[in-house]
């Protein structure tokens, strides 16, 4: 398209629409007094963008659409893998595309929750189900990433250290996401609740994957920054000598930020 067409501020932002959304375009073109009317544009704002030729714009919105879609599958690979040539496709992605960049984790994380409100929309079908969850497995790295620039435990009651979080799942995602992202079908793993341990120590860095047997998930799952270990222990339903081995253990693999065996504050080195 040619660089010599320049717009204020609102055209901008309407070109950037028009870039994503081809049908917009269209109809620009066709009746650049009505789109003005009914998109709430400016109608002289709206004739000037209509005097941009219509193959260079839809060429350019092709690429752009390329661009960030790329984008897009390097920040949700199994998502995107869920995603692809299904009907519900451009859907989905339609408030994705609209972004400029994905360059900071806050603006994956938001990205995350678009997509899962898209998604919470459409009928809740066996795949429907696991894309909701593959969605919110892969906006977890950027949560823990964003939470790396937390504040470190004080002293005391066991509690996850910033960067470090939880989940549990239907099904062993992780592994799923490996499939689908390799282009094979996800059927043939065993459902069932399945917990994993995510680890960021940086806000760019990669987000380590660990899957957790369910006592352990109880006993960090308990590990609230109030809870003596004791009382992590009576919680998690285990005797006080073993959790405290278990959460040891965690603390010499800096997941938790302390350890407190008797609410005395103690605090055990790494």
């Amino acid at each position: 398209m040619s660089t010599e067409h320049t717009f204020p501020a609102g055209g901008q932002a309407l070109l950037a629409r028009l870039l994503i959304d081809g049908s917009l375009a269209e109809e620009l073109h066709a009746d650049p007094d009505r789109f003005a009317r009914r998109h709430g544009t400016d109608p002289e704002l709206a004739r000037r963008l209509a005097a941009v030729p219509l193959p260079g714009l839809r060429l350019t919105a092709s690429i752009t659409s390329l661009k960030r879609k790329a984008r897009f599958t390097a920040a949700f690979p199994g998502s995107a893998a869920l995603l692809r040539g299904t009907a519900e496709e451009e859907t989905v992605l339609r408030p994705v595309l609209g972004r400029r960049t994905l360059s900071r984790p806050e603006d994956s994380l938001a990205v995350g929750s678009e997509l899962a409100a898209a998604v919470a929309t459409l009928p809740s079908t066996a795949r429907i189900r696991l894309l909701r969850e593959m969605v919110a497995f892969e906006t977890l790295w950027y949560e823990a990433r964003v939470g790396t620039v937390g504040v470190e435990p004080p002293a005391g009651p066991p509690a996850l250290r910033p960067g470090v979080l939880l989940a549990t799942f239907d099904r062993p995602i992780a592994e799923i996401q490996r499939i689908v992202v390799a282009g094979r079908a996800a059927g043939s793993l065993p459902s069932g609740t399945t917990h994993y341990l995510l680890h960021a120590t940086s806000r760019s860095g990669p987000v380590r994957t660990y899957r957790l047997p369910s006592r352990l998930a109880d006993l960090l799952a308990a590990c609230d920054g109030v809870r003596t270990t004791r009382a992590v222990a009576h919680r998690a339903g285990l005797d006080t000598e073993t959790a405290e081995r278990g959460l040891r253990g965690m603390v010499a693999k800096g997941f938790l930020g302390g350890l407190d065996a008797n609410g005395s504050g103690t605090e055990l080195a790494r």
